[in-house]
């Protein structure tokens, strides 16, 4: 499942990049935790060289991982960022999200708790792609799979 979400967040990234020509994608994932199965496969991938991926939370597990509270952010963290992204978020946090992301004009992903609900005012719409199932805002234009 979670190759088949980074799979998605590939064809996003070369849908921006064929459409504008030697441009790259900015990718954040926010709140990753310690789950590493999606930004993994995004850094590992052969065919991701026009991503920049960016990993944030309020406890970084790792040196790769910038620290921020989405309740108070480092708005230069998100500036140009084609898609943020959350895998599990908590509800409470949800809201702050979607704020970090309309600000910045972002495209915005979110795979709940299988059983849980959205706290969001942004409409979105519901997204099977292989075996991952997640939410995207209205505003993604539908991703046609180059593989």
């Amino acid at each position: 499942m979670w190759n088949d979400f980074g799979e998605y967040i590939v064809s996003y990234c070369n849908n921006i990049s064929d459409k504008f020509e030697d441009s790259n994608c900015k990718i954040i994932e926010i709140a990753i935790g310690k789950f590493f199965g999606v930004s993994k496969y995004l850094l590992n991938c052969s065919n991701c060289s026009n991503i920049n991926f960016i990993a944030t939370d309020i406890s970084p597990s790792n040196k790769n991982i910038l620290f921020d509270d989405v309740r108070n952010p480092n708005m230069d963290i998100y500036h140009g960022a084609d898609l943020i992204y959350s895998i599990r978020p908590p509800q409470e946090i949800q809201p702050y999200i979607e704020n970090i992301s309309s600000e910045v004009g972002a495209d915005l992903i979110i795979k709940p708790l299988f059983n849980e609900d959205l706290n969001l005012k942004l409409k979105m719409r519901l997204v099977n792609f292989k075996k991952a199932i997640f939410y995207e805002s209205k505003g993604i234009q539908d991703i046609k799979t180059k593989y």
